[in-house]
């Protein structure tokens, strides 16, 4: 039996660091965690946690890179089918981004903890241009949807894109937050189903008069 490296074992250890972190930022907020809670948690010691992460600030950083949520992954596999259909791509962006974070519990606390409420914690002070620039990211990849709609005529012409990506990811992040907030009120994909059901039947009836 080969015997772990010093390397491999360094990475398990960094690994776990992460993951309970995530686990105790996600559910008390980074403001309310100490790094002695995350390295207990962890089970290592005060001095290992500091050899891998110079202080809270950089084992966020360090978080946040490694991290991901499913809303990129699924607008690129929709660019594709959007040719075809570009309400049903955006249908399926969505769906599959929600139903993904339904399924992974390391998503759920991704969003939690970076997103969730929009996380104003002074601990994510330093993130936060890169926290407003995916969500504008996200605001952007529906206008995707929504102007490929409007050459396939399945929308109006002259409507605002930019109001009308704005109000379906008001409707996303209200769905999100509730669904954190209140999870035996709000099933997200059962939410997701109404949701998009009352908006993509409102954006082919929308007139452009609403700009």
């Amino acid at each position: 039996m080969v015997s772990q490296s010093r390397e491999d074992a360094a990475g398990v250890t960094r690994q776990r660091l992460l993951d309970t972190a995530l686990a105790l930022f996600a559910d008390a907020g980074p403001d309310g965690v100490t790094m002695k809670q995350v390295a207990l948690q962890a089970g290592v010691t005060h001095g290992a946690l500091y050899w891998h992460f110079r202080n809270k600030q950089d084992l966020l950083n360090q978080l946040y890179q490694q991290t991901e949520l499913p809303f990129e992954r699924h607008y690129l596999e929709q660019r594709q089918a959007v040719q075809q259909d570009a309400l049903g791509a955006l249908e399926n962006y969505v769906r599959g981004s929600l139903s993904e974070l339904v399924r992974q519990p390391q998503a759920r606390q991704v969003y939690r903890l970076f997103h969730y409420g929009r996380a104003r914690s002074r601990e994510l002070a330093s993130l936060q241009k890169l926290l407003d620039a995916e969500v504008e990211s996200w605001r952007q990849s529906l206008r995707f949807f929504l102007k490929q709609a409007r050459k396939q005529k399945q929308l109006r012409k002259k409507l605002d894109l930019d109001q009308l990506a704005l109000s379906l990811l008001t409707g996303l992040i209200g769905a999100l937050d509730l669904w954190i907030s209140a999870p035996a009120l709000c099933d997200l994909e059962t939410q997701a189903d109404y949701l998009l059901a009352i908006q993509l039947e409102g954006l082919r009836n929308l007139k452009p008069s609403m700009v």
